[in-house]
């Protein structure tokens, strides 16, 4: 989340969608949420994170142990 405020200007007007991610999807929920009180509107936060999406979609994306 520290980096993202500095990255705002690069996001800003960009009308592609956006997917945040973190491990287990809280901390990119924010990070979204707070992206859209930011104006950006296509934005989206990956439900369960990366670990959900490695267990899911791609097991041959490492998990964290």
């Amino acid at each position: 989340m520290g980096e993202i405020p500095a990255a705002l200007p690069r996001l800003d007007g960009d009308e592609k969608p956006l997917v945040v991610y973190c491990h287990h999807g809280v901390r990119s929920l924010r990070v979204a949420n707070w992206l859209r009180q930011q104006g950006v509107e296509q934005v989206s936060s990956l439900q369960g994170g990366i670990d959900r999406w490695s267990l899911e979609i791609d097991p041959g994306v490492p998990r964290y142990t």
